[in-house]
């Protein structure tokens, strides 16, 4: 049968809202696939909750013979930031929960836009969602709780911190990215059971009110799929979503069209026949012939009714004991989350943040946590209290500060002119009271006096060596920089960055992350020719892991006091984690567990306060990585350590080389140094003398003009007390 209607179109029109969108607005389909095969016993969870469903659920369409009783549930709402947009108001977060709970109860004005056939069938779930005013210690909560980590930016299930019970309520994260591109995902009571530290909702932050985004995702929470099924995506072929007002459909991409919203493809001539408890045809009910595109489990974002089957399905979840749904709206409960008593009026929480240094030129850094007192930038300091509206703040510094005391509610930047790790306090207080946070790691105000220059040499021997090496461990995790002793090369101590994770990974990954070495300042002013900054690291991956490592160490510079930073050098993969897999905690041995490390520092960045910056990201599968002998030289790493520790001893840098290389030897007996450069054929294609030093670092360079063809050559050096060759790779 195919029913027509007649609508005015301008009508239809009015109601019609084009909202873009991500390719794929809800990622639970994809999760719950994946839980499947990781965990098996998921499925039991799922055939448990089936058979629990109520042998009438099918035929409860109308609405007329739903229970009357509401039911009441308790919800925490997690923020998970690093301080930007993601970082939502508590009046945000407030109005926004406030909108959820409308479609629940069929309050939501939007039902008008519904078109005729659909009328009838919207369904009224009797759901009261509520903040929690209660956590799970006992302790009053606006239902609001934040989490500072760079997981926003790469939230997955491991982006959810802190779960509180999930039997006791619905967690919501907001993050500002989610991974595969979702606006957002939930876990079906079966995914809840089995996995009930992940159970909830995780969505954008930029969706936290947004075409009905968190009522679709509790909806899958209360056990609704998608109205076309989860066994595929949205417009791929016809599906049913086991609920009978709901038409079969393909299901819509975002796009809320006319030609969306009368959709009758898989819809044309549904109809369902209902039996008597004794087996005979009780009833024919027949549906609509038009999908119900502008359902809430939809991708068409015309999102304005949940159906009545929908709103009964909902309601078994909730009275069933999978994932232990059916404590959520136990009188209990309800008493011990506070979810009926009124949002209590609690003091602030005070928290502040950094911005980037206030000054002239570019600022690389999203926050600036090291300058000098003569940087061209100064520390900015964003008060970040949230709990209640803030009516006053009070700032106080430390070190000297230009600004040692504020009561700015918004920004303070500020200077120093005492080095060292500044105190910062801050008094967030509202008409409900005050709260104070003391960091005496705020910020460090680096040293200007320099450590030396040319020939400078830190081999990290003890803790005393590092006073003006601060190390920052900016998300205050394990995964962090610090001194070792234990372990070194030529000594037992050195700079370790803790990278091994030894959890299970159940909340928190490494990746993301990153974390820094500032050194102190170093005279470079006037240094012409070579300059390397030396250092040797040793590291390694987890055992059972691949040849691919995230991990990667980043070399930078800055010579305006800490406010532009510079890239120089970067290592990554398995030359970082030179010592391949390792099993447990990665602890170097041999002195040939290191490597050597030279980074040539441009002439540019020579002056008479010359900073540098080891940035480490950690990724996933990486180990430890050991850190030590740092310098500053004429001679990269490698040549240094050999004409230092040997006689008679050669060697050719660059190499390989596209701009001419530098033979550097150091021969016992002084007099005329003979070198010749033959291709592999043997064919002599340059040779030259050299007058050379006894007991000295001697260098002859080779122009590129005098190999001017790419390709493998020898390099064959004589003097009175060597004779050696090397290759040398020209390109």
């Amino acid at each position: 049968m195919i029913k027509k209607f007649s609508l005015i179109a301008s009508a239809i029109l009015s109601m019609v809202v084009a909202v873009s969108a991500q390719t794929q607005p809800c990622g639970t389909d994809e999760h719950h696939r994946h839980l499947l095969k990781t965990y098996p016993i998921i499925a039991d969870y799922e055939q448990q909750f089936n058979e629990q469903l109520g042998r009438g659920l099918a035929a409860k369409t109308t609405g007329s013979d739903l229970d009357t009783t509401y039911f009441d549930v308790p919800i925490i709402v997690h923020i998970v930031h690093d301080y930007g947009a993601e970082n939502l108001s508590d009046n945000e977060i407030y109005d926004a929960a406030a909108n959820w709970a409308l479609a629940f109860v069929k309050k939501n004005s939007d039902t008008a836009a519904v078109i005729e056939p659909f009328k009838k069938y919207i369904g009224d779930a009797r759901m009261r969602l509520h903040l929690a005013t209660i956590d799970p210690d006992g302790n009053p909560t606006k239902g609001v709780i934040r989490h500072h980590s760079y997981l926003t930016n790469s939230g997955d299930d491991r982006a959810k911190f802190e779960s509180w019970p999930n039997n006791r309520y619905i967690n919501i994260w907001f993050v500002n990215a989610i991974t595969r591109g979702a606006a957002a995902y939930a876990y079906y009571p079966s995914g809840g059971a089995g996995i009930p530290h992940y159970d909830g909702v995780i969505s954008l932050a930029s969706y936290i009110d947004r075409s009905k985004t968190i009522p679709h995702e509790l909806g899958h929470v209360l056990n609704l799929q998608h109205v076309w099924g989860n066994n595929n995506n949205a417009a791929v072929a016809c599906g049913d979503d086991q609920v009978h007002d709901t038409p079969p459909t393909k299901g819509h991409t975002p796009g809320c069209v006319l030609s969306t919203i009368y959709d009758t493809t898989c819809a044309t001539g549904y109809a369902r026949t209902y039996l008597s408890a004794s087996g005979l045809v009780d009833s024919l009910v027949d549906y609509p012939d038009t999908t119900n595109a502008q359902n809430i489990m939809d991708y068409s974002y015309c999102s304005n009714m949940f159906s009545a089957g929908q709103c009964v399905r909902m309601r078994e979840a909730l009275t069933s004991s999978v994932a232990g749904r059916n404590n959520l709206i136990t009188e209990a409960n309800l008493a011990a989350t506070g979810a009926l008593a009124p949002t209590p009026d609690l003091p602030p929480v005070a928290e502040f943040t950094l911005n980037k240094a206030i000054g002239a030129g570019t600022i690389t850094d999203a926050r600036s946590y090291f300058l000098t007192f003569n940087s061209i930038g100064e520390f900015s300091f964003r008060n970040a209290s949230w709990n209640d509206t803030i009516s006053s703040v009070l700032w106080q510094f430390s070190n000297g500060a230009a600004q040692p005391v504020s009561t700015n509610t918004g920004t303070v930047t500020n200077r120093f002119s005492v080095p060292g790790w500044v105190t910062t306090t801050l008094t967030a207080t509202s008409n409900a009271g005050s709260n104070t946070i003391v960091n005496t790691r705020s910020v460090y105000a680096a040293d200007t006096t320099v450590a030396g220059g040319l020939g400078y040499s830190q081999k990290f021997s003890s803790i005393g060596d590092i006073p003006n090496w601060p190390m920052m461990n900016y998300y205050n995790n394990r995964f962090q920089w610090e001194f070792y002793n234990g372990a070194g090369m030529g000594d037992n101590s050195c700079i370790r960055y803790r990278s091994f994770d030894s959890t299970n990974k159940r909340t928190g990954i490494a990746s993301g992350d990153y974390d820094d070495i500032y050194t102190p300042a170093f005279n470079l002013a006037g240094v012409s020719g070579d300059v390397f900054v030396n250092f040797y690291t040793s590291g390694a991956l987890v055992s059972g892991s691949s040849s691919t490592s995230r991990d990667s160490l980043q070399v930078d510079v800055s010579t305006n006091g800490g406010a532009i930073w510079t890239k120089i050098a970067g290592y990554r993969g398995t030359d970082l984690a030179n010592n391949g897999a390792q099993s447990g905690n990665f602890i170097h041995g041999a002195s040939s567990s290191w490597k050597s490390r030279s980074v040539s520092v441009p002439a540019v960045y020579r002056n008479s306060q010359t900073f540098f910056r080891l940035r480490f990201r950690p990724g996933n599968i990486g180990n430890n990585l050991y850190l030590d002998n740092f310098g500053i030289s004429n001679l990269p790493a490698q040549l240094e350590e050999m004409t230092v520790n040997g006689t008679n001893t050669f060697s050719i840098f660059p190499n390989p080389s596209s701009a001419g290389s530098t033979l550097v030897f150091n021969s016992v007996n002084g007099g005329i140094a003979k070198y010749s450069i033959r291709d592999v054929a043997g064919r002599v294609v340059y040779e030259e003398e050299a007058e050379v030093f006894s007991n000295s670092i001697n260098r002859i360079f080779i122009p590129r003009s005098e190999v001017p063809v790419a390709g493998l050559y020898f390099v064959t050096l004589t003097t009175g007390s060597m004779n050696t060759t090397e290759k040398m790779l020209v390109y």
